[in-house]
């Protein structure tokens, strides 16, 4: 969804611009070919193996982009020392009040690279260890987690994470499983959930593996805070782009924004608001999905959403 990112995100072609997460750099690349000379971005990542691939691919960018291994929950302090130094740049423009960033992009889930690598166990069809960490140095890999966790805190996790109506069923398979023998592989796990059906659907497994890779990542509570980093970081009039995958990303986002948009959380029978707080952001049109020709070219798109909003306030540039 490259084009309708870089026309839903850019409003000042020569400001600063954060891809929170850059994978393989294509979306990063879309939006530097979109900004002017003085346009920079910061380009960032938690996983190292996806920052080597996206510096090859954006080598040509080399003076306009800086490349930055973290993970949300540290976006704020890690990207800071690099914003005030380009922020005080003469040729790149600065809001009122020595504001930050005109644009910042999350492309969230696991990516197209990721699930290729059957090393990085993310992929049922691929056999590989079961590991699923993003940052391979930080973290407990899948396997660890299941040889420890409880069955029923596996049973909530498939449940939230996955949604998944069978996960008791599947939770005590994959429990028996590792009962008789380590599970150190993508093999190990499928053959423990298929011992629940042998005709298993292919969407059950990839809901229980989906749920183990949010669980090992943190990945909503990841979301959370990422999102706090952006209201924190946008200038105003800055634009922040959200493209989701399943519903339990998309309805963070949505239900963080629908009370930013809010503002006011007075009881409706007050009769004048009595907490002060203002909107802070405006949705920047309709949420929007992959083309039919995206979903052809790429079928992970087919469950992409990309919501954008913009950060309310005076913009001075």
């Amino acid at each position: 969804m490259a084009q309708e990112v870089v026309a839903g995100l850019i409003v000042d072609d020569d400001g600063v611009y954060i891809d929170v997460t850059t994978g393989g750099g294509g979306h990063s690349e879309a939006i530097l070919l979109a900004l002017g000379s003085s346009g920079h971005l910061l380009a960032c990542d938690r996983d190292s193996a996806a920052m080597n691939e996206a510096g090859r691919r954006l080598a040509p960018h080399s003076g306009r982009v800086i490349f930055l291994q973290c993970a949300f929950s540290s976006l704020t302090r890690s990207a800071a020392p690099h914003l005030r130094r380009l922020l005080q740049a003469p040729d790149v423009r600065v809001a009122a009040g020595g504001a930050k960033v005109s644009g910042m992009l999350f492309d969230l889930g696991v990516s197209s690279h990721q699930i290729d690598a059957s090393e990085r166990g993310f992929s049922y069809h691929r056999d590989g260890p079961l590991d699923m960490r993003m940052d391979r140095n930080a973290g407990v890999p899948a396997g660890q987690l299941l040889a420890q966790i409880k069955e029923s805190d596996l049973v909530g996790l498939i449940f939230r994470y996955g949604e998944e109506r069978n996960a008791r069923r599947i939770a005590r398979s994959i429990c028996r499983a590792r009962d008789e023998v380590a599970l150190n592989s993508t093999a190990d796990l499928t053959r423990a959930i298929e011992m629940t059906n042998p005709q298993m659907p292919n969407k059950t497994l990839a809901r229980v593996f989906q749920a183990l890779r949010i669980a090992v990542n943190d990945e909503l509570g990841e979301l959370e805070r990422g999102l706090d980093a952006a209201i924190e970081l946008l200038r105003p009039g800055g634009r922040l782009a959200v493209i989701a995958y399943h519903s339990l990303e998309d309805r963070i986002v949505k239900q963080k924004f629908v009370r930013l948009e809010k503002g006011c959380i007075c009881p409706p029978a007050l009769p004048a608001c009595a907490c002060g707080l203002v909107p802070t952001f405006r949705s920047a049109g309709k949420r929007r999905r992959a083309t039919e020709a995206e979903i052809e070219a790429n079928p992970r798109a087919r469950s992409a959403v990309l919501r954008v909003y913009e950060k309310l306030g005076e913009v001075s540039v």
